[in-house]
């Protein structure tokens, strides 16, 4: 699952990268802030998920089993 997950968010982020650029002609109606600000944010999320991803799956390929979440 760990290598889908890359291989989809990675294919996607060209596109992405597009469409956040093509935003910055766009502004926010009330508070005009440049949209292609507001969704950069999905970007750094994209990102954060692929270095994720290859993280897990590195020590998956060690041989080491993920860090179990913390549990309450």
């Amino acid at each position: 699952m760990a290598v889908a997950l890359v291989v989809l968010y990675a294919a996607a982020l060209p596109a992405t990268w597009k469409y956040v650029s093509f935003m910055k002609v766009e502004r926010t109606n009330y508070l005009h802030i440049r949209l292609d600000y507001l969704y950069s944010i999905y970007l750094i999320f994209a990102v954060a998920i692929i270095v994720r991803y290859v993280w897990i799956l590195w020590q998956l390929l060690r041989g080491k089993a993920p860090q179990e979440p913390d549990t309450i």
